[in-house]
Parts: structure tokens; C-alpha cells; sequence
């Protein structure tokens, strides 16, 4: 085929056609054919999740804890105040419970193939991507967000990341074989991924589907069994999520007791860290996270620790602001501010500062606050999770502005006309922040924009290291070699160029350094801190050379063992050729002298 299309050129586009052809029937054919092609299975979605549902009891006073039910978890909107449900608090005993069965279905779970396991993996793809708008619904409706965020935070990200493991998973824990010693050439070495067994991860609320998805989908394609403990604050959503995952796994034929789910108060997370898991992560803030290390101690049970962040962006005087200015706005206010990697600090360049506040202020204005699923119009940021930050967040601006900052527009709740007892809070702009101010040093987590001027490049990384969090940064200029700069400079895990958040959908490496935490999660990194990391060494010529100790070197040790071993370094790690001609006589002259 190939030697008519260069001899007779007339054959050529009817030659292309046809291999084309070839090619898409052979494609279609493996797809159809394939063993780990996606097994279809629905799970339906709660009638509250819907959007236009007003029948929920709009409740007085919002808080997850009824002190007249103790025992269970008061689920409602944050956007509208109305009940979802009253579902029972998992506690110890539960923890003890889906130990047990996690242990016994990971014996199984360990021994099924990558291929078995990609095939979970692209089951449940094949659902998020037909099921987008029921999983955006459900997560609204339990945190308050808004319908755009649900779909980058809760779609897009987990959908990249599902991919990546479906592509790249079984490459990353392959064997990794490494040089061998020059003292050892006759070795093969290499290192082994195994699954650490069970391990656990305590979620937070902020985006309740993809934070959930993400360390099962690592855990079982590393073929560990998992305990995930959802927040309490997003028990509702952890119901329709948890089937979509159980039903999964049966539809491929599988256990669905390789993944537990719980969700209670803080004693239910204790006790699953205390529990004797192999392996732990937690999201969530450093305070948690320092109670989570001295639990963990007892059974010294690794963890891996994402606290948060107080991530800045650096607008360089270079920037062109009409192209920036979006992206800034959008790493602010995604999610309404509850983003660990959210964008806390605008550090700007004095030239162009007060440009930049002119413009952003009139955006901040025009934002439109409200409920993604009932509101008639478009909703650009939602409600905020947690009843108890509205008087925190009110409080710190005060305290910020009694230091000089400004506040140019909100800094207050916003009353929403339909739902007066829901958790908003109006989009907010602070100028002329310094480094010593407190909202400076506190994750706020909130809609609120907070700029800061500098002078020259160094100010900047001295304000951006300033405080204790080093989770990630973001450096906006038109000069590569001055931002590749910055990024050695600043402290901190992930650093963006000219972009927010760019690290994550990349498959890079996720966490930071200080009180932001320690290991990471996501990218083949990520992937293998899933992982017992076995280091192993055979023979490469078993049939032919193995290891024999010099008999100067056998016990008891014979005169002359230490001047052996001497000659023998000189010999391998002598700079010198001369020095190692030295050794070697010496070598060959002592051990053939000692045994003469």
C-alpha cells in the first residue's frame, strides 16, 4: 500500500482515504470489543437538588447541630435556608465497622489488574461527564454555590483528573528501575509501588464532590482500600455522591466495601485517625491539621496535610490589565472565596495600581449575589458554606480598616430578599493593605478582594513570603526570565505565570509548604504517596555472578580488612586516574599477599 502512494501519486488522496478508514474501523473496533470499555449505570438524583425546589422548611436559626438531636446532622441550603434532611452522625463505632470491611474487601481489591482498575475509573468518568448538571445540582444545593463554579471546581478538575489516572496511572506505578552502584553492576535495581493497604482521608466542604472523588479514585487505582470522612457540613451531597460510587464499583463487579464513607462531628474523625489506617490525608486548616499529626502519632500513621493557603498574584508593571484583570477576578471570587489555592492577596505594581483599583472596583459592583438554582437570574457568586463567618469575616475587615486600609465596597452580609436567614456576604473590596494587617495573616476564605501595593520586585517576594502559609502563588508579567526569577524567590509549593491555577488542571504535584501542610497529592507524585515504596535489588546474571565477600572480609575479621576496604574506596571514588591505579595495586598486591 505504502509503495503505491510514492510510485503512483494519482493513488494518493484514494490511499489516504482508505488507511483512514482502516484506522477509524480499528479504533472502533478495539472500543467496542475492549475489556475495560465504561459500564453504563444511573443513580437518581435527590428531588431537592433540583432546580426551582422551594418545598424545604425554610429554617429560623441555620446550624449543622440541633441541640434537641444531638446524634444527627441538620443538612439545609445555605442559599435559601431551607431543611434537606436530618441524617444520623456516624461515631466510633461506625469507624470500627467499616474497618473491618474495607480490610477484608482490600485482600481482593489488591490482586485486580490495572486494566480492572481503569475500568472503574472510566465507568464513572463516562457517568460524571453524562451526569454534570445532577452533581453541579446536588453540590449547590448542599454548599451554595454557584452553578459555573460547581462545573469548574466539581466537573472540570475531576473529570482531568480521572483522565490523567485512566492514561498515565499505570506508568507511574510501574517498577521504576535505577542505575546500580559502579561497586554493584552486576545488580539490577529497582523500586515497587505497592498499595500501602487502607488508607483514609478526611474532606473538606468546600467542594464536596470533587474533594471526595479525588483520593478515592488515587486510593483504589494504587489498589488500596479507602475511609473517606466527609464534612459534617456537606452530609447531604455525601449521600447521592457515596451510591454514585458504590454502584459503580458493583456495576464493574466489584465489592463496593473497598470504599467507606462516613461523615460526623470532630470525635467521628478522631477516632478514624486513631483507628490504625496506613495512611492518612487531610484537607482542611492548619489548627485541625496540627490535632490531626498528634493523633496520627500514637499509630504513627504517615499523613499528608493540605491546610490551606493565603496565595498572592503579582501584577508586574508590564502587565497588560485588560487581559489580567479577569483572571484576578476569577481567582478571587470562584467559589465565593472558599478556595484553598484562591487568590487571598493582589500584590500591584504602584505604576499601575490605581488603574487597576478603578477597574476592579466597577466590576466588584456589577457581581450579582444570590441562589444558583432558584434565582431567576444569572448568579455570579453564591452563599457561603458556614453560618459562623459571617460575624468573622465582618469583624476582621473592621479590625483591618481601624489599621488604615480602605474599604471600598461591601464588607458586610448580604441580605438576599427571598431567603433573609441564608449565608451571603456582598463582594468586597480592601486597598492600601500592608503586610501587619490581620487580614494579611488569616485565610479569610471569603468573597473578599484584598490589594496591596509594592515598588520593586523584591518587595513583592518579601510581602508574598510574609506570611505563614507557602501554598501557591501566581506571577503576571510580559518578561518570562523576570517571572521565572520571582518563582525561585517565592516560598511556596505551585507557582503560576501568568495564570490561577493552571498547576492543578497540568496533573502537577498538589501542596505547600509552612502552615499550608506537607506532602502531595494529585500527579504521579501524588499517585505514589498512595504507595508503599519498596526499593529491591536481583541479580542481573543470576546463572553466572552473584555477590562473594572477599575471605579478608569474613568473620572474624581478618588483619588488613580495614586497608582492604581502604584501597577499595580509593579505587571507586578517587578523583585522580593516578590515585586509582594506586588503590588498585595496593588492592590486588594485599589480598594476593595475605593468602600466599
Amino acid at each position: 500500500m505504502l509503495s503505491l502512494i510514492f510510485e503512483n501519486p494519482q493513488l494518493n488522496l484514494n490511499a489516504i482515504i482508505t488507511l483512514l478508514l482502516i484506522a477509524i474501523i480499528t479504533f472502533v473496533f478495539i472500543k467496542l470489543f475492549s475489556d475495560d470499555k465504561p459500564i453504563e449505570f444511573t443513580v437518581p438524583v435527590p428531588i431537592e437538588a433540583k432546580p426551582g425546589w422551594v418545598d424545604g422548611k425554610i429554617l429560623e436559626k441555620l446550624n449543622i447541630k440541633d441541640p434537641q438531636n444531638p446524634g444527627y446532622i441538620t443538612c439545609y441550603d445555605p442559599a435559601t435556608g431551607q431543611l434537606l434532611s436530618n441524617i444520623r452522625a456516624h461515631t466510633e463505632q461506625d469507624v470500627i465497622n467499616s474497618l473491618k470491611k474495607v480490610r477484608n474487601a482490600q485482600k481482593k481489591w489488591a490482586l485486580t489488574t490495572f486494566a480492572e482498575r481503569r475500568k472503574v475509573l472510566k465507568s464513572l468518568l463516562n457517568f460524571i461527564v453524562k451526569n454534570q448538571d445532577e452533581i453541579c445540582w446536588v453540590s449547590c444545593r448542599d454548599t451554595g454555590k454557584s452553578l459555573v463554579d460547581a462545573k469548574f471546581g466539581e466537573i472540570l478538575a475531576t473529570c482531568e483528573r480521572i483522565q490523567w489516572i485512566i492514561k498515565k496511572g499505570e506508568k507511574a506505578l510501574s517498577p521504576q528501575y535505577h542505575e546500580s552502584s559502579m561497586l554493584l553492576l552486576y545488580k539490577i535495581a529497582k523500586v515497587m509501588f505497592e498499595p500501602l493497604g487502607v488508607v483514609a482521608a478526611l474532606v473538606s466542604w468546600n467542594y464536596p464532590f470533587h474533594n471526595l472523588i479525588g483520593p478515592i479514585i488515587s486510593a483504589l487505582f494504587a489498589g488500596n482500600g479507602i475511609i473517606i470522612k466527609s464534612s459534617e457540613q456537606v452530609a447531604w451531597s455525601l449521600q447521592y455522591y457515596s451510591e454514585i460510587i458504590k454502584v459503580c464499583l458493583i456495576s464493574c463487579g466489584h465489592d463496593p466495601d473497598i470504599v467507606q464513607f462516613l461523615c460526623g462531628f470532630p470525635e467521628c474523625g478522631e477516632a478514624l485517625v486513631k483507628s490504625g489506617v496506613d495512611g492518612l490525608t487531610f484537607i482542611g486548616s492548619p489548627q485541625v491539621g496540627k490535632q490531626i499529626m498528634s493523633s496520627s502519632s500514637t499509630t504513627l500513621t504517615p499523613c499528608i496535610l493540605e491546610l490551606g493557603g493565603k496565595d498572592c498574584a503579582i501584577l508586574r508593571q508590564d502587565v497588560n490589565l485588560n487581559q489580567v484583570i479577569p483572571i484576578i477576578l476569577r481567582g478571587v471570587f470562584q467559589n465565593s472565596g472558599q478556595n484553598c489555592v484562591g487568590l487571598e492577596r493582589i500584590l500591584v505594581h504602584e505604576s499601575i495600581y490605581d488603574e487597576f483599583v478603578k477597574i476592579v472596583e466597577q466590576k466588584i459592583k456589577e457581581l450579582r449575589v444570590g441562589c444558583a438554582l432558584n434565582d431567576e437570574e444569572g448568579v455570579d457568586v453564591g452563599a457561603l458554606t458556614m453560618s459562623d463567618h459571617l460575624d468573622r469575616l465582618s469583624n476582621l475587615i473592621k479590625s483591618t480598616v481601624s489599621q488604615g486600609a480602605k474599604l471600598l465596597y461591601g464588607g458586610y452580609p448580604f441580605i438576599h430578599p427571598l431567603y433573609p436567614t441564608a449565608h451571603y456576604y456582598t463582594p468586597t473590596l480592601l486597598i492600601d493593605v500592608t503586610p501587619e494587617m490581620p487580614i494579611s495573616k488569616t485565610e479569610h476564605f471569603a468573597p473578599i478582594m484584598v490589594v496591596m501595593k509594592f515598588r520593586t520586585d523584591d518587595e513583592a517576594i518579601e510581602i508574598a513570603n510574609a506570611s505563614g502559609y507557602g501554598l501557591g502563588n501566581s506571577v503576571f508579567t510580559r518578561d518570562q526570565r523576570r517571572g521565572e526569577w520571582m518563582v525561585r524567590r517565592l516560598r511556596c509549593g505551585m507557582v503560576n505565570v501568568n495564570d490561577f491555577g493552571a498547576t492543578y488542571l497540568c496533573n502537577l504535584p498538589f501542596g505547600g509548604v509552612g502552615i499550608s501542610g506537607f506532602g502531595r497529592f494529585g500527579g504521579i507524585e501524588g499517585l505514589r504517596q498512595q504507595c508503599l515504596m519498596k526499593s529491591i535489588t536481583l541479580d542481573r546474571f543470576p546463572w553466572l555472578l552473584q555477590t562473594s565477600l572477599p575471605k579478608i572480609l569474613n568473620y572474624p575479621i581478618s588483619f588488613g580488612g580495614s586497608t582492604f576496604v581502604s584501597n577499595l574506596i580509593k579505587v571507586v571514588y578517587e578523583n585522580r586516574l593516578i590515585d586509582k591505579l594506586k588503590g588498585g595495586i595496593k588492592l590486588v598486591i594485599g589480598e594476593s599477599y595475605k593468602y600466599e
